[in-house]
């Protein structure tokens, strides 16, 4: 025998002795590993960018316990220079308010985070870097087929922030036959003259590189390619068809530094075309403090639309209305301490015909603030379809001592009121106001004005926002939502400044 052949041997009979003579060994009772419901940095190797992408998931409570239930997705797209992971980073922290919704009946969905890298989730006009081909063509596929989704249109929606809200529209806008709805959230696009007047290296690194222009000024940097892309574009008559079978929804805080302005433009032009979307202007700037409250209506919308939730109904409710308050034989109503003063603040109440007079005790219901129960105000009624607003400051001001003089203007009332003498009043305060661009606007002016959505004044309310930047007025700027009714309209858009109030 040869020694190979011996070694051989030798070694099968070891292994045979040493398998039989083994005792079984005995393990510890140990819990199966815990599910993962974020599972985070997920690759997919691309064909089409030729790069790895992360994803991170965030699975439905039940995924693991449920084997033969199927999910809805919704994808959340992230801002500019940040990751997949940061919609549940530092600042922002999706899976929370995932949670808290779903315990009070927001319906089960899977949440996809994509790694969009700085590409505004769109192709490079230069075919260099095709993200939105990737998304659609790679992420969408490995997801359906790797994860137990609902794979069709009725059961995908799309949300962002920043970079991540005109990539939630462009997604959308782009292939309408995916998703259901779409929410963006302070949208990060300029109108055109702010690219046109953004500084070079401002507009290469963010825009010139995706849209083209690069290097271009001026009119050049508005390219064909970007207008392919840009909802102020896009939502027109000719894509009407396609784009309106996606549900759409705006946000954006009345802080914000360059972005509001074209995301009220986009309202406008989405209004001028018939349109059906969401539209809300909130207090804030470009922060969580906008994203994260916002998805307490964005998540409950898509599950809505996606599962027939309960959580979000498509036909605004009328707000409460509050017990009309008696005035007197002028209209008017004064406080208890106007009365034992015999001074104090007035806040004169200008609308026209489009309003009707005989609402104004229920108005001024809701015009009551709790903190100045103990202070002299009067509310003065000022119709302007009998004398104008410098009239009726005379009148009342020859029947009342008005220590101070504040306005509430109702509608194209607003003109009025600011076409009035600098100092007339130390406050103004309108509601869905209908101005034009010649009206004047002072720096360090005191103006809060609101609307709904849904009002006539939708391109007012836009001049007014834009002439109060301008001008550099202080402003607060409110758009709820409305039901198209208008004195609950009113009252909806006062309630969204009415901790603003001050008489």
């Amino acid at each position: 025998m040869s020694k190979s052949k011996f070694l051989y041997l030798f070694a099968s009979i070891a292994l045979i002795v040493s398998c039989g003579c083994e005792k079984k060994r005995e393990l510890p009772d140990v819990d199966p590993p815990a599910f993962q419901r974020y599972s985070q940095d997920n690759i997919l190797h691309s064909k089409v960018l030729n790069t790895s992408v992360k994803y991170s998931i965030y699975f439905p409570a039940s995924y693991a316990s449920q084997p033969q239930k199927r999910y809805p997705v919704v994808y959340m797209v992230h801002g500019y220079g940040d990751d997949n992971n940061s919609w549940n980073g530092d600042w922002l922290h999706a899976n929370k308010k995932i949670d808290e919704l779903t315990k009070s009946g927001l319906g089960e969905m899977i949440y996809v985070f994509p790694q969009g890298f700085k590409t505004y989730f769109c192709n490079r006009y230069d075919g260099t870097f095709s993200y939105m081909d990737m998304f659609v063509n790679e992420l969408i596929p490995l997801v359906d087929n790797s994860l137990r989704t609902i794979p069709d249109k009725q059961h995908r929606a799309v949300t962002g922030y920043s970079m991540g809200g005109f990539g939630a529209v462009a997604l959308a806008e782009k292939h309408p036959e995916l998703f259901i709805a779409s929410a963006s959230l302070s949208m990060s696009v300029r109108t055109d003259w702010q690219y046109m007047e953004e500084s070079q290296d401002g507009w290469n690194g963010q825009w010139g590189k995706i849209f083209g222009g690069f290097g271009q000024a001026g009119e050049a940097r508005i390219t064909d390619y970007y207008k392919q892309h840009c909802p102020l574009y896009y939502f027109n008559e000719q894509n009407k068809s396609a784009l309106s079978t996606v549900h759409w929804y705006m946000i954006c805080g009345d802080n914000e530094e360059n972005l509001l302005y074209a995301n009220d433009e986009l309202h406008c032009v989405l209004r001028d075309n018939g349109y059906a979307h969401e539209y809300r202007v909130v207090d804030g700037g470009h922060s969580s403090s906008v994203w994260m409250p916002a998805l307490d209506e964005v998540l409950p919308m898509f599950d809505y639309y996606i599962n027939g939730g309960s959580l979000w109904n498509p036909t605004p409710q009328k707000p409460e209305m509050p017990a009309p308050l008696p005035v007197d034989e002028n209209g008017c109503w004064t406080s208890p301490k106007f009365l034992e003063n015999g001074r104090g603040t007035a806040l004169l109440v200008a609308f026209d015909n489009n309003f009707q007079a005989s609402d104004l005790p229920t108005l001024y219901a809701a015009l009551q603030m709790p903190g100045n129960k103990d202070k002299g105000y009067i509310f003065l009624p000022c119709d302007l379809s009998k004398k104008d607003l410098a009239a009726w400051m005379t009148h009342w001001g020859n029947l009342y001592t008005l220590t101070e003089c504040q306005v509430l203007g109702l509608g194209a009332a607003a003109r009025q009121a600011l076409e009035c003498p600098a100092g007339s009043f130390s406050r103004y305060y309108f509601i869905n106001p209908d101005v034009n661009d010649t009206v004047p606007v002072g720096k360090g002016q005191p103006i809060c004005f609101a609307g709904t959505d849904r009002s006539a004044a939708y391109h007012g309310m836009n001049t007014l926002y834009n002439l109060c930047k301008k001008n550099e007025a202080e402003f607060e700027y409110r758009i709820v939502r409305g039901c198209g009714e208008p004195l609950p309209d009113i009252l909806s858009s006062l309630k969204s400044i009415y901790s603003l109030l001050i008489y």
